[in-house]
């Protein structure tokens, strides 16, 4: 997408539909002169005092009719969120009030704002690096608490501060090796200099560092998806219920009672779960269950746990024997029904079944065990030791993709120096480092990567 950042635009930056107050938010050079031609109070626009909010009257240029008792503000350049002379309207929040009021400014000459087109501009102007940029986003479509977290430390200049150093590090070093190219008479033992590999080995430790907690991120950003699987009647709806802490899925004592996905979502500990009740897997079902069992294995594979729900008061059946042999991925056993138990524990031992897995005995119908296993869950997870912390978190694919770009750099940077090569290969890979780097915090971006990311936001933002 092509824009023009000379103009100036307009856009209703609060949620579409009837309000106590709605706001639009002008940016660019003509937005003074605009609010300029409607506004009718005690002081005119031009000695406004930079963020600070004036009470007056919004008229039609053309006729002199009011329409509407407004409060405004003037956030002068460059002291604005975008960089440029921005004005908001706080008026009414009435949906025709809002409408009439951005036919005017769009017909002095004001054009809409595109989506994220506000955000852009901050960028664009240095107010903002790219991934600040990003955690705007994240901090308006954050589901929980810890993504909440996530975003603020973002948006703070945390991840951006970390980044920074390293590609200072990374440019440092490179320096010095196209200084030994460019100056060979010099003699610069750069390649043979231990000193040289520590360095690259530091900074790819810390590329590998930022890929292992990517996951972290993710899962803080879109939630973490639980998939309760195991027979029929071994008391998953009842366990997805107590979860959840609503009566979500239909609980009966016949067999096939869950043919479709049943989800919901909850909070633990500020992290985001989304639970998915599974149709009971067992052979011999008619066709509609055969459907819920296929979704089953479905969800089953696209879980980040497999909660493998068990009636601890019953030997283990065949059933249960083969669902063992299918499973993937990261599972955590749960020993229902403990109620049931004589000696609260359950009749067999799961380790014979699913090697390195977690275990944990609940009863879906009392409470008993709830609160262990949501500690088990996360620490099946590795989320447990976020609990408090400061988060940080890289989190999307555009971040994996940089990442795994500069840490193959610096691996090949290694290899140059093993084997010694010529120094402008050193420097080539070094300087893939350095790109990967400089992408993440947008000093090197192209149109279609912004267009992608802030083509997300909405269009008052």
């Amino acid at each position: 997408m092509t824009l023009c950042f000379e103009d100036s635009i307009v856009a209703v930056a609060t949620p579409p539909g009837e309000g106590g107050i709605g706001i639009l938010r002008l940016s660019g050079p003509q937005a003074p002169a605009a609010l300029a031609q409607i506004w009718r109070g005690t002081r005119p626009v031009s000695q406004f005092q930079s963020h600070r909010l004036y009470r007056g009257d919004l008229v039609a240029p053309d006729s002199g009719e009011k329409i509407d008792t407004a409060l405004v503000v003037r956030m002068r350049a460059p002291q604005s969120y975008t960089g440029e002379e921005v004005v908001e309207i706080h008026a009414h929040g009435g949906t025709l009030l809002l409408n009439r009021l951005l036919e005017i400014l769009l017909a002095s000459g004001l054009r809409p704002a595109e989506p994220g087109e506000f955000t852009r501009r901050a960028f664009l102007n240095g107010k903002l690096d790219l991934l600040q940029a990003e955690a705007v986003g994240e901090l308006i479509h954050a589901k929980s608490e810890a993504a909440l977290r996530n975003a603020r430390a973002q948006l703070e200049g945390r991840l951006s501060g970390q980044i920074e150093r390293m590609r200072r590090r990374a440019i440092a070093l490179l320096a010095k090796v196209e200084a030994a190219i460019d100056f060979p008479e010099e003699d610069l033992e750069i390649i043979a200099a231990p000193e040289t590999d520590a360095v690259i080995a530091e900074l790819a430790a810390e590329f590998h560092d930022w890929l292992e907690k990517f996951q972290f991120g993710r899962l803080l950003r879109e939630g973490v998806r639980l998939a309760l699987v195991g027979r029929p009647n071994v008391g998953k709806s009842s366990l997805l219920n107590r979860l959840l802490n609503e009566e979500r899925a239909i609980v009966h004592h016949e067999a096939g009672t869950t043919r479709d996905i049943v989800e919901g979502t909850v909070e633990w500990e500020g992290i985001r779960f989304q639970l998915f009740d599974t149709a009971g897997i067992r052979d011999g079902a008619q066709a509609v269950e055969q459907e819920g069992i296929r979704r089953s294995h479905h969800a089953a594979a696209q879980a980040d746990l497999i909660l493998w729900v068990l009636d601890a008061s019953a030997p283990l059946q065949a059933e249960d024997e083969k669902i063992a042999r299918d499973l993937q991925g990261r599972v955590l056993v749960v020993a229902n029904k403990l109620d049931l138990c004589p000696e609260a524990a359950p009749l067999w031992d799961p380790p014979r079944l699913v090697k390195g897995v977690g275990q944990s005995m609940v009863s879906a119908k009392n409470g008993a065990g709830l609160k262990e296993l949501k500690t088990q869950i996360l620490r099946c997870i590795g989320l447990e030791t976020l609990q408090g912390c400061a988060y940080a978190f890289l989190n999307n694919a555009r971040h994996r993709q940089a990442l795994e770009q500069g840490l193959a750099g610096l691996q090949r940077a290694r290899e140059t120096l093993r084997e010694r090569r010529p120094w402008e290969c050193l420097a080539a890979d070094l300087r893939e480092a350095v790109q990967a780097l400089e992408a993440l915090l947008g000093k090197v971006s192209s149109e279609h990567i912004l267009d992608e990311i802030f083509s997300t936001f909405c269009v008052g933002k």
